[in-house]
């Protein structure tokens, strides 16, 4: 009986610090929707959602599996998913000021048309208020083959805002251009644990 009590007793200890621990994981779903610009008829307007696992693989440095899926908007009824895995690596310059960059490979799956690519996403994100953090970015990504065109190079703005401590929302705005023009916005919610 005593032996099962301190058994017992030390999991409920263990299990309290891991609760003052900072969240190591996280889970973010996200609706997107993007406006293609002028006469961009290859690529038309799209609509869907994200699907994001990451965890704090070191201090610093974040590893993330994301799948999006896309449908257009219109009569023709195309579909394309990315599935993505990258690495973030955040450093701080200031107090509240962090450089970070992410480098990413996935593949697309759109109507016949797949191929895989590569990412990389250099930008700054600044604590504004204890719940409010902003960045800006850019990302570049292409395919790894020639025989596809996608090309693009997007400005990304987002904002996340804390609700509590392992519960977040997010927003953010793109603004892409090169084989695929559009403006992106999404929103979304984060779960840490």
């Amino acid at each position: 009986m005593k032996k099962a009590l301190l058994v017992a007793l030390a999991l409920i200890a263990s299990v309290a610090q891991a609760e003052d621990k900072p969240a190591k994981n996280f889970i973010q779903l996200q609706y997107a929707y993007r406006d293609t610009i002028a006469s961009d008829k290859a690529d038309p307007n799209r609509q869907g959602v994200n699907f994001t696992f990451g965890t704090k693989v070191l201090e610093n440095l974040t590893w993330d599996v994301n799948n999006q899926f896309r449908s257009e908007n219109g009569q023709n009824g195309n579909e394309a998913t990315r599935l993505e895995t990258g690495l973030s690596y955040q450093y701080g310059v200031l107090k509240d000021v962090a450089l970070y960059t992410r480098g990413a490979v996935g593949y697309k799956y759109t109507n016949g048309a797949d191929h895989s690519y590569y990412s990389v996403e250099p930008g700054v994100k600044v604590q504004l208020t204890s719940p409010l953090a902003v960045k800006v970015g850019y990302r570049f990504r292409d395919s790894f083959s020639d025989s596809y065109l996608d090309q693009t190079n997007t400005l990304r703005l987002g904002a996340e805002y804390t609700l509590t401590e392992n519960t977040a929302v997010t927003a953010g705005l793109d603004r892409s251009w090169k084989d695929s023009e559009f403006v992106g916005a999404n929103a979304g919610y984060v779960v840490k644990f």
